[in-house]
């Protein structure tokens, strides 16, 4: 019996394939671009299944071919949005009412891949390996065209954002190497970290009760008795849960630190320096360069 009988499955949140008469005519593999968007085109570009660039880009949109892989980078709060597939060339004013007619260069597109968009963070692995530079603005800089190798990279990472539960009694969230569920890709990557270069256990997610009062800490690392709260752009920026959590450790003479989303950056120097401020004696391993 033919295997045709039976349609082949896709990766969790792949859409569809590339139709078998398109592969064999291919010379060479689909490029990679990624196009710009704020906080006011995000959602345009999504619902008009559009993205554009002003006429002064217009040498790289023109570059874009049909079938080549684009993704979609809200540079205001880097947030980038994936994986979508070219179903036109680039052109000039595919929908001339478009954008208030600022980013006339276009592309329409498919998505390819259905799944929640990545933050800064989940693309560390790409920054560290200087693949993706950050401007001193803080916002993420892409090649002009991204390669075959980079293009796979980002399925990769697309590929690893979690299931939507079918029930509230799954757990959902970001598995780390030592097995702990985290929440998000930030909390994941501290906890792998701290898994990797300290030579002690550590909690996650603990319970801390004094005096009547309870607070949920991110990590407790009992053999130096040390507290570590992780804070991602969403919640820092308020800043009131920060001082209320810094308030109950002080009160209770606690010792604890704070570590930011854009620290993770820079992990291997910024984390040893925040826990020696307060353990001077604490050990590390694995780290190329300690910061002294």
């Amino acid at each position: 019996m033919s295997s045709d009988i039976y349609p082949k499955r896709l990766p969790h949140g792949v859409l569809y394939e590339a139709e078998e008469g398109k592969v064999e005519t291919l010379t060479k593999p689909p490029s990679g671009y990624v196009f710009l968007c704020n906080n006011r085109t995000e959602r345009e570009c999504l619902e008009r299944k559009l993205f554009g660039s002003p006429k002064s880009e217009w040498n790289r949109v023109s570059q874009v071919k049909k079938g080549d892989i684009l993704f979609l980078l809200n540079y205001h709060i880097n947030r980038l949005h994936g994986v979508f597939e070219a179903v036109s060339d680039g052109k000039m004013n595919i929908d001339p009412y478009a954008f208030d007619g600022y980013f006339p260069a276009q592309v329409q597109v498919r998505r390819k891949m259905r799944c929640p968009p990545l933050d800064e963070t989940a693309l560390l692995p790409l920054i560290k390996r200087e693949w993706i530079r950050v401007s001193r603005k803080g916002i993420l800089l892409f090649p002009e065209r991204l390669g075959p190798k980079f293009v796979d990279e980002l399925w990769r990472i697309f590929l690893e954002v979690p299931r939507v539960p079918r029930a509230k009694t799954e757990l959902v969230g970001y598995k780390a190497n030592d097995g702990h569920i985290t929440k998000s890709y930030g909390e994941r990557f501290l906890d792998d970290w701290l898994h990797e270069h300290l030579p002690y256990k550590h909690e996650y997610n603990c319970s801390v009760k004094r005096a009547r009062r309870e607070v949920l800490c991110d990590w407790y690392i009992p053999k130096i008795d040390l507290y570590i709260e992780y804070w991602e752009k969403t919640s820092w920026r308020q800043g009131s849960a920060i001082e209320l959590k810094r308030k109950f450790y002080e009160d209770h003479s606690l010792r604890a630190i704070d570590i930011y989303e854009d620290d993770l950056r820079l992990a291997d120097r910024i984390i040893p320096a925040r826990i020696r401020e307060v353990e001077p004696q604490c050990k590390f391993k694995s780290l190329q360069k300690e910061t002294k």
